[in-house]
């Protein structure tokens, strides 16, 4: 016992025995400190206050988007490693990530002093046409994950086509009546040579007239453009029919691979008519989200009309619906007359070229662009840009 009391005092009155005491009652303090601002901490998670948004409504596949997210401390309690997790569609791939066909996986790690709000900023690319909502996100804490309701919405329109390809689909789709109010230009039908004027673009110059035209005459530009012959509707309705008789052999990736190719250049029709000033119209008997079988636009010309019908190109899904002629048919009862007729199909049914004639009787140009020529358009422009 005497020596181990001698043990005892030998060891206490060693300076490195007092320094690994007081090493171990920080090292506990430090301890039961941390343990008490996370319990302070899980109490005054309730002062946050988090919300996202995307900056913008709609973008076109294959654009980006900022997700912006902001997150605010309304207490006096500082919050340090809060951790904000979310799961976004595979659709939207996080930038410079990327993640196959799995969920991109989202965290943002935020330190707040009392009373702060941090804004963050995260972009996102859009590589799929469709409608997406986010609902909620998690916070992290000792107990798990609390899940917290942050609404953000998303429309990816159909994606923007190279205008040269667009061109070569449906450059043949003027009706039979001249105009001066241009809408599609036909590169083929000259209706003469005038002067040039400011807004002519390089391509028009007619550079043999312009060679002839003496430098001491009388014109008022000794440039000469081509005057081209213009449609001379200046109404546009568009149609998609989604039908695909039975029997007809085509995968599903097929499928929807040539009616994606098919809204975008739809898209593209309503951006080039409507920003040229006509009123344009879109149906399509396909399936939306709320269950309907068809899709129906009536002729417009304002650009809330244009975005109202590319959030319904968004959110629509590749399916077929209703009956395609009774889509015709309700613009039959309905008297369309003097409108521009393009309608994008997979197969010409004998329903459909009954009541395009009828269309016809009524004053209508009719114009009907089959998928499978959009596809080859389309391969044919590609391996030419290549």
């Amino acid at each position: 016992m005497t020596q181990f009391l001698e043990t005892v005092a030998r060891i206490t009155s060693s300076p490195i025995f007092w320094t690994v005491v007081v090493i171990l009652g920080v090292a506990l303090l430090i301890y039961l400190l941390v343990r008490l601002y996370f319990r302070l901490r899980t109490a005054h998670l309730g002062n946050i206050e988090y919300e996202r948004h995307f900056a913008v409504e709609g973008v076109y596949e294959g654009e980006e988007v900022e997700l912006i997210e902001t997150i605010r401390n309304r207490g006096f309690f500082p919050l340090f490693f809060v951790d904000v997790e979310s799961y976004l569609p595979a659709e939207l791939r996080v930038k410079d990530y990327e993640t196959g066909d799995d969920m991109p996986y989202l965290l943002s790690r935020f330190q707040l002093m009392p009373y702060m709000q941090i804004r963050r900023r995260h972009k996102l690319r859009c590589v799929k046409r469709g409608y997406y909502a986010i609902r909620t996100a998690s916070i992290y804490d000792q107990g798990g994950a609390v899940p917290m309701e942050s609404p953000a919405e998303l429309y990816v329109y159909p994606k923007v086509i190279p205008m040269d390809l667009y061109r070569m689909a449906v450059g043949r789709m003027q009706g039979e009546y001249t105009s001066l109010r241009p809408l599609y230009s036909d590169p083929f039908s000259l209706s003469g040579i005038r002067d040039y004027r400011f807004g002519d673009t390089v391509s028009q110059i007619n550079f043999k007239a312009s060679a002839r035209v003496p430098l001491s005459g009388s014109s008022a530009s000794p440039l000469k453009v081509n005057n081209r012959d213009f449609c001379a509707s200046r109404r546009l309705m568009i149609y998609m029919d989604f039908h695909l008789p039975v029997g007809t052999i085509m995968t599903s990736e097929d499928y929807e691979g040539r009616a994606e190719r098919g809204l975008s250049f739809c898209s593209a029709l309503m951006r080039d008519a409507i920003f040229t000033g006509y009123a344009v119209g879109f149906a399509a008997n396909c399936k939306l989200p709320d269950g309907s079988l068809s899709l129906r636009f009536p002729p417009d010309s304002s650009e809330s009309h244009l975005m109202e019908m590319m959030r319904a190109m968004a959110a629509m899904m590749p399916y077929d619906g209703a009956s395609f002629a009774s889509l015709l048919e309700h613009d039959l009862i309905e008297g369309m007359a003097d409108t521009e007729v393009v309608i994008f199909c997979y197969v010409q049914g004998e329903d459909m070229l009954t009541r395009i004639a009828e269309l016809e009787r009524l004053g209508n140009s009719v114009k009907i662009v089959p998928l499978e020529a959009v596809d080859q358009a389309e391969e044919v422009y590609g391996h030419e840009k290549a």
